[in-house]
């Protein structure tokens, strides 16, 4: 379809045109369209939600897996940008800046529990550096049919494997149950995986990336964890959205949730 003059798009907000560029057979160009009307969104605030309304619609509909991941990075960057200009003035007016900190520091960490059939729960750790295997029914005797690198953790009594597809689908062919965040990464087509710690402060590169070092190289933020030898980016949307252009690389879609 040709190249789109994008700065001139998104200065006089055609986000009509942007719209037709989402379906662009070249990747760079729908890259583009979705940050143009990232910038036009910004720009109107509340008084147009033209732009937005397509990104909404693109997140889920999209024929491009690559559009509807980006669509939806961009709309939590949205959503957190407006949130964050409504709560702080809204806290300041009734709170007072005290009250705005103390809310900033709490951190709410969600409970996982095992899967009610089959007792046996396989799901990332907080920090992704392990596969954790929980379930009332484990034991220091009871190990999972998984591989043998498995390693019994008796502080928190559960199963550690390591992270690879070889782990995954041992332990979900002796009846364990994936998490989501887990199952997805055994359904992809790639081996190597981007996944988010659960505190959402760093994204972790798992797997053989020695064929994408040089492009992970450039995301923003980027460092090699030697101890953990894993790549390490922070959740920032500009480094997810370099993440996302990377061919070679699964993004799991549950690194927003």
């Amino acid at each position: 379809m040709g190249e789109y003059d994008f700065d001139r798009l998104t200065r006089y907000r055609r986000v009509d045109v942007l719209s037709k560029a989402l379906d662009d057979e070249n990747e760079h160009q729908r890259f583009r369209a979705v940050d143009a009307l990232e910038a036009v969104a910004l720009a109107s605030g509340n008084a147009d939600s033209a732009a937005r309304d397509i990104l909404t619609q693109a997140a889920t509909q999209s024929a491009h897996e690559d559009v509807k991941l980006h669509a939806r990075i961009v709309l939590r960057t949205l959503e957190t940008s407006q949130e964050d200009r409504i709560g702080k003035t809204e806290e300041q007016t009734k709170n007072g800046p005290k009250h705005q900190d103390l809310k900033r520091n709490s951190v709410h960490k969600p409970l996982r529990e095992p899967h009610p059939e089959s007792g046996l729960l396989c799901e990332l750790d907080e920090d992704c550096t392990t596969l954790i295997v929980r379930g009332s029914t484990l034991s220091a005797r009871n190990r999972p049919s998984a591989t043998k690198e498995g390693s019994w953790d008796k502080e928190e009594r559960v199963w550690r494997f390591p992270i690879n597809r070889a782990s995954i689908e041992s332990l979900k062919n002796g009846g364990v149950v994936l998490h989501p965040t887990v199952h997805c990464l055994c359904t992809s087509s790639q081996n190597t995986w981007a996944v988010a710690t659960r505190n959402k402060k760093w994204v972790k590169v798992l797997g053989d990336t020695h064929e994408i070092e040089d492009a992970l190289k450039q995301v923003p933020g980027s460092q090699w964890d030697s101890a953990e030898r894993a790549w390490i980016i922070p959740f920032k949307a500009d480094s997810l959205k370099r993440l996302i252009r990377i061919d070679g690389l699964y993004v799991s879609p549950f690194i927003l949730d």
